[in-house]
């Protein structure tokens, strides 16, 4: 999976508008990135990784760090 792939993925479960994420992005400035998104995106990527944890979306800073996890 490409890393524009993992992006688009991640702006489609949090219903964030198409193209503006980049890696760089700091998940704290991204007002859906809250526990009940984050759960869905784990349900969404269990599917690429099913040992894929709850913890370790939750402790990723950035959409880069997070893009490292799938």
């Amino acid at each position: 999976m490409t890393i524009d792939e993992k992006l688009e993925l991640i702006e489609r479960v949090l219903q964030i508008e198409p193209n503006t994420l980049s890696p760089d992005t700091a998940l704290e400035d991204i007002p859906q990135w809250d526990s009940l998104n984050i759960l869905s995106l784990q349900m969404e990527l269990t599917v690429i990784k099913p040992d894929l944890q709850f913890d370790d979306l939750y402790e990723c800073n950035t959409v880069s760090e997070l893009c490292e996890k799938f």
